[in-house]
């Protein structure tokens, strides 16, 4: 605008080039140049009042550059290129190999990028719909550190994660401190979100921490607790952009109202646990809900319960069981895979395929895309091993029976005098060693029956003797008393015997 009073006060007042520079703070060499290019030229100042500075400019200055035109590339193209992600460097080389002889350096052109940058639209108000989208954030506060407790074991300070939440049609805020940002306490702290709001929204949209998001991008690929967790609430998960802070621009506000509302007063306080530390939050986070909004007249909880609590969906009967999700990229040929430092049998059948595992408290399910597999009651045993029978082979099977335990109670469905002759044989040694005798035994019934073994295992303990040899014989005298009489063939009549046989030979040699 100096321009703009000096040429003013040159052509429409008496006063000299040496007021004219005081009153506005030009020089006074420059005052006469303007005069002299005014005369020169006769230009009048109803000519050049409704002119704007920049073509007063142009007017009464040269242009430093000699009047030389620089060839600037299109700032709008580059930009676009530059959100496809080619770096400025590159289009820089691409310019000075079209202009060889051009002026314009990297640090220009990035200048002028900066200055183009500022005139986009960058900023959207946004509408947002009740009980359709929550955004959720752990707070990582510059200004003021996280909050602590006194370990009263160890004497030391404890720092804890702050867990924010926000419903941005009411400006509902929800915080939590919690031990770590991995996934059991993100998990946890989302349960406590939605017990917290009542219900559950439509959508989440959450930050790329591992503990959400394995691979952002387009192709995002969510966590495998936190995708279960979801698909029990009916919610959807949508991340937000990388590199894209506006995304959640909503909670990131309530991150600076958390900080300086909350976590400033946390500090003021000593706590001995991250109880008590939560207990002093859910006190401040209640006061903040209930305070007065400047702009809306009205507390974030009454806008709350006003317009988005019924629009929330209601939360499922059944509460969420966290359970962790562990890749299985090969069943071995044993079946036996590992999970947690424990074995556990799958259908020998998916033996080299890819499966995974779900591990809750108590319980582990074992999944071929789906389809529940394999189920086991979880062992903390490092290095043991559970097998469920229904999975092996049937050779791994029989073999696996071969205990005396299983001997004793296949005896026991044989019959009484069975199972004590078992019994009974197994008490003469070692258990292991009367292994071999009760195979045989087992021969003998699918040969005779159970039926007649049970009868000759009665007889051979009335002789008071688990012998084998005594068994056979007597499985033996009982299938010959009870076998049918062998009968004669009538001999034909044209047959003849050894003698007659022995005749014609001895006659043949003479």
């Amino acid at each position: 605008m100096k321009i703009h009073d000096t040429v003013r006060l040159v052509l429409t007042t008496p006063m000299s080039d040496r007021e004219i520079a005081d009153a506005v703070g030009v020089s006074k060499t420059t005052v006469g140049r303007y005069r002299r290019l005014a005369d020169a030229k006769h230009l009048r100042w109803s000519d050049l009042a409704h002119l704007a500075p920049s073509k007063l400019t142009q007017r009464f200055n040269r242009d430093p550059n000699g009047n030389k035109t620089r060839k600037v590339p299109d700032l709008a193209e580059i930009q676009q290129r530059l959100d496809d992600g080619v770096t400025l460097q590159v289009l820089w080389e691409d310019y000075r190999r079209e202009d060889p002889h051009g002026t314009l350096s990297y640090s220009q052109l990035a200048a002028r990028m900066r200055r183009y940058r500022k005139t986009l639209p960058t900023g959207m108000r946004m509408s947002h719909e009740p009980g359709y989208k929550a955004y959720v954030d752990f707070a990582g506060f510059k200004r003021i550190p996280l909050p602590t407790y006194l370990d009263p074991t160890t004497g030391k300070l404890v720092a804890v994660q702050v867990f924010v939440a926000t419903l941005p049609a009411s400006s509902l805020i929800f915080a939590k401190c919690v031990p770590s940002q991995k996934v059991p306490d993100f998990i946890q702290a989302h349960v406590d979100m939605l017990a917290y709001f009542g219900g559950a929204p439509l959508t989440i949209v959450c930050d790329n921490l591992k503990s959400a998001v394995v691979h952002a991008g387009k192709q995002f690929v969510l966590q495998a607790s936190y995708k279960e967790f979801a698909r029990h609430h009916r919610i959807a998960i949508n991340p937000a952009r990388p590199f894209r802070p506006k995304d959640k621009a909503t909670v990131e506000t309530s991150v600076g109202i958390v900080q300086d509302h909350i976590v400033a007063r946390l500090h003021q306080r000593t706590h001995h646990s991250i109880e008590e530390l939560n207990a002093s939050l859910a006190e401040l986070l209640d006061e903040l809900n209930r305070r007065p909004m400047t702009e809306y007249r009205k507390s974030r909880w009454e806008r709350f319960e006003a317009s988005e609590r019924q629009a929330l969906q209601p939360l499922p009967v059944e509460p969420f069981v966290y359970a962790k999700w562990v890749a299985i990229p090969r069943v071995p040929k044993d079946y036996h895979v590992r999970v947690d430092h424990h074995h556990y049998s799958v259908p020998h059948a998916l033996t080299g395929q890819r499966l995974t595992a779900r591990l809750t408290a108590d319980r582990v399910g074992i999944f071929k895309e789906t389809e529940e597999v394999a189920s086991h009651t979880r062992s903390f045993e490092r290095g043991g091993h559970t097998t469920d029978p229904a999975h092996l082979t049937d050779d791994h099977r029989a073999w696996s029976e071969r205990t005396p335990e299983h001997m004793v109670a296949w005896a026991k469905k044989a019959g009484p005098q069975v199972a004590q002759f078992v019994r009974n044989h197994i008490g003469k040694s070692h258990p292991l060693a009367a292994l071999p005798a009760c195979d045989e035994v087992k021969a003998l019934a699918e040969k005779h029956g159970t039926l007649a073994l049970n009868q000759a295992a009665g007889e051979a303990l009335h002789l008071n003797t688990v012998s084998l040899g005594t068994l056979r014989r007597i499985l033996s005298k009982q299938s010959q008393a009870g076998a049918p009489t062998k009968t004669t063939r009538p001999r034909h009549r044209y047959a003849q015997g050894s003698k007659a046989f022995a005749q014609r030979v001895k006659e043949a040699a003479c």
